[in-house]
């Protein structure tokens, strides 16, 4: 007997016939057993880790990894996600200086040699597409800066100045949100240090320590670390909410369904029952086994109620098996909740063998958690290549959009992004007025373009 089991759904091939299984929420409403992800939006308490308490990120302190593993099994999100950080990025970094002339603020690209320089001395294009890639996945990043070693180096300082050697910023270097925490806040509610390393396996390579980066003070520390962020509201000394937090429902959803049709698809002519089952009876179940392994000394784990459940689901689709026969039944027990109001005990719904309109429904599923998934990344159909009636976009139509993306959503990601390096450039060059941002060319219609140039024509 095989089980394919993905969340409360549940595919039982019994070798005779096949059933699938279903554990229904306590209200019976649509839905209803779909929870958020992640039930606790605040950090209410520090978490201790090793010799630091920090600021868990997420309920579990996992928030990076799950959001990973939920866009591993999706194959919409990583290519939206991809796609705003290649309109983003546009044709890479450059360095530009803001000035106004007769009231209006202008952008000029340029390119000073000085820190130009600074800037091939390490991979300046890596560390930004890597903070901007971060940033677009968790709306933040984070930034180990690096102090040269002339205030290091013991020798006198004036001697040094004379020769040219003054304390800089030699480097930035990205670090993952997977392997960086922000310390829980002291007294004052002001987060004093940065601490990374693996914070799963933390006994194997230890954490470290790093100071926050004070931009009225640059040389403090040979190594300091800082936070970038989008700021979410009511979330002080936090980590921003991830631009997909509030569909993170609609995106497993999306992901589910692949599974279950594909599980459909290879018993689609043996599936005759489904078989469904209250949550509040594997709510008593785990009580149940959480009194029994204290009577037992043991410690309970998750998977035991995991392994129950596909027990019980293989056990119950076993006695299903001829049920047509004279002399089969099946019993079982109806169950009330602490006030008495009456649920349901388990359930066998006959199957009516339509397999169009099963799989009609879940194409409608599909296309509507497709719709919430792209209405909620904010990119115009004519960029996202979806749209809801399956029509492709003109490109008239995809300038159009992409001119009004550059113009109201690159901002301030830009800023996020490019912060602390050029916070860096600022503390490096005082007197340049001098910043790094993404260069985008200037897109003309195919009637304003040169005719040599046009595409038709190349």
């Amino acid at each position: 007997m095989r089980i394919s089991r993905k969340g409360n759904f549940a595919v039982i091939d019994t070798g005779v016939n096949v059933y699938t299984a279903e554990i229904t929420s306590e209200d019976r409403t649509p839905f209803s057993g779909v929870q958020p992800y992640f039930q606790d939006g605040n950090s209410s308490v520090p978490m201790r880790i090793g010799d630091f308490q920090i600021i868990p990120f997420g309920k579990e302190n996992n928030m990076p990894e799950e959001i990973r593993k939920i866009l591993d099994e999706n194959h919409i999100t990583p290519e939206l996600l991809d796609k705003k950080a290649n309109l983003l990025w546009g044709q890479g970094p450059a360095q530009y200086e803001v000035v106004f002339e007769e009231g209006k603020r202008i952008v000029k690209w340029t390119e000073d040699k000085e820190v130009s320089a600074w800037l091939k001395d390490w991979d300046h294009e890596d560390y930004l597409l890597k903070a901007l890639v971060e940033t677009k996945h968790i709306n933040g990043h984070f930034t180990k800066y690096y102090r040269n070693r002339v205030s290091r180096s013991g020798v006198d300082p004036d001697y040094l100045k004379n020769l040219g050697l003054t304390d800089r910023i030699s480097k930035l270097e990205h670090v993952s949100s997977v392997n960086a925490r922000l310390e829980w806040p002291d007294d004052q509610n002001q987060v004093r240090n940065i601490i990374t390393g693996d914070f799963q396996q933390y006994w194997k390579r230890g954490l470290k320590q790093y100071p926050i980066f004070f931009f009225k003070d640059p040389f403090r520390s040979a190594v300091s670390m800082r936070y970038s962020n989008m700021y979410t509201f009511a979330l002080d000394n936090e980590y921003s909410r991830p631009p997909i937090y509030s569909i993170l429902n609609w995106i497993k959803l999306d992901s589910t369904l692949p599974q279950l049709l594909l599980n459909y698809n290879v018993n689609a002519a043996a599936i005759r029952h489904h078989i469904k089952s209250p949550a509040i009876y594997w709510a008593g179940k785990e009580d149940q086994l959480k009194k029994h392994c204290e009577l037992k000394g043991v410690e309970y784990k998750d998977s035991m109620l995991e392994d129950l459940k596909d027990d019980t689901f293989a056990a119950f689709a076993e006695g299903l098996i001829g049920i047509e026969k004279a002399g089969k039944m099946i019993t079982s027990e109806t169950i009330y909740d602490e006030i008495g109001q009456e649920y349901v005990g388990w359930e066998v719904i006959t199957i009516d063998q339509k397999v169009k309109n099963y799989i009609t429904a879940q194409i409608e599923i599909v296309k509507r958690a497709k719709f919430e998934i792209t209405a909620a990344f904010g990119l115009h159909p004519a960029l996202s290549n979806m749209s809801a009636d399956g029509n492709l976009p003109s490109g008239s139509e995809q300038l159009y959009a992409f001119k009004l993306y550059l113009a109201t959503s690159t901002n301030i990601q830009e800023s996020i992004v490019c912060k602390d390096i050029n916070h860096a450039i600022a503390v490096n060059f005082p007197d340049k007025n001098i910043k790094i941002g993404f260069y985008h060319d200037q897109l003309l219609t195919e009637e304003m373009t040169n005719p040599k140039d046009r595409i038709k024509n190349n």
